[in-house]
């Protein structure tokens, strides 16, 4: 059975593709563990809210967002292009989730994905809005990729932020 949501996903026999904003559902459970079904992107600052379904009664409690980073602001440029990132967050304001979901770079045809490189997604777990997401400091960059490391730590930290004064104040 093909399914195809206003937001552009498109279900087909429990796969979805992935929609123009290069999310799928295996991405949003990825950035918001926990979570078992998710709302269509809304919002004026755009997310997809995260629920859990209560196995005792069936009801689905909010339980954090899912947001694209390049949804929430001007997107910085990294060394090539723009680099979106699919965040989580959770009800507290931490990030529970990080993906790279795309970018174009030079330096990737020959390292290969230099952001999804074991622990750099995974050190933005737990950062919350105040941080500054620093690179050197709060975050580790990746040598000889550091304006592109820069421009995604400053994408997600302007993402974060704007979630958290639009949903969580």
């Amino acid at each position: 059975m093909l399914v195809i949501l206003s937001n552009g996903a498109i279900f087909n026999g429990g796969v979805q593709a992935k929609n123009k904003d290069h999310t799928t559902i295996r991405l949003l459970k990825e950035v918001v563990p926990g979570a078992d079904s998710f709302s269509e992107k809304q919002g004026e600052v755009p997310v997809y809210k995260a629920y859990k379904t209560d196995s005792d009664t069936g009801e689905q409690a909010l339980i954090g967002y899912a947001f694209v980073s390049a949804d929430t602001h001007p997107e910085p440029s990294g060394y090539t292009s723009q680099i979106d990132s699919l965040i989580g967050m959770d009800l507290e304001g931490n990030i529970v989730g990080l993906k790279v979901i795309y970018y174009k770079e030079s330096l990737r045809h020959t390292w290969g994905d230099f952001f999804a490189w074991d622990g750099y997604e995974e050190q933005f777990v737990g950062k919350r809005a105040e941080q500054r997401f620093q690179i050197g400091n709060d975050i580790d960059g990746i040598v000889k990729a550091t304006i592109s490391s820069k421009a995604m730590a400053r994408g997600v930290r302007h993402s974060v932020r704007a979630v958290t004064l639009e949903y969580l104040r």
